[in-house]
């Protein structure tokens, strides 16, 4: 199978993904993806994720050694089931993001995972459903 194929954008914006793709990542109709934008390298990256309601935390977090850690152990501790995640610096040495996707069905108590992750270090905390 072939790992890059041409593909065509339709009039209402939707792209066919290669049948052979579909077949080996045994997607279905009605599967969920998820669509992010790669903006630093020019590109959107579609990736399947078993999963149908999904939830996306914005944790800011200290651009210090051990930051990103200690949100993820809080995570891993409030039993958050992770899809995709990426970090970022926003002020180096100062201040940083750190973006989640997640398994919506996993997030059990939002407001003591909050609570947890600024007792824990963290500046800011946003949640939004999909």
């Amino acid at each position: 199978m072939a790992t890059a194929e041409p593909a065509k954008l339709d009039g209402k914006g939707r792209v066919l993904i290669p049948s052979g793709m579909r077949e080996y990542l045994r997607l279905k109709p009605d599967s969920t993806l998820l669509v992010s934008l790669d903006d630093a390298n020019g590109r959107i990256i579609i990736t399947p994720t078993g999963e149908k309601k999904l939830a996306h935390l914005i944790i800011g977090i200290s651009d210090k050694p051990g930051s990103l850690a200690r949100a993820a152990k809080t995570l891993a501790d409030h039993g958050v089931d992770l899809i995709t995640t990426e970090s970022r610096s926003l002020s180096r040495g100062a201040s940083a993001e750190w973006r989640v996707t997640c398994s919506a069905d996993s997030l059990r108590d939002v407001t003591a995972l909050k609570k947890a992750l600024l007792a824990n270090g963290a500046t800011r905390f946003e949640h939004h459903k999909n």
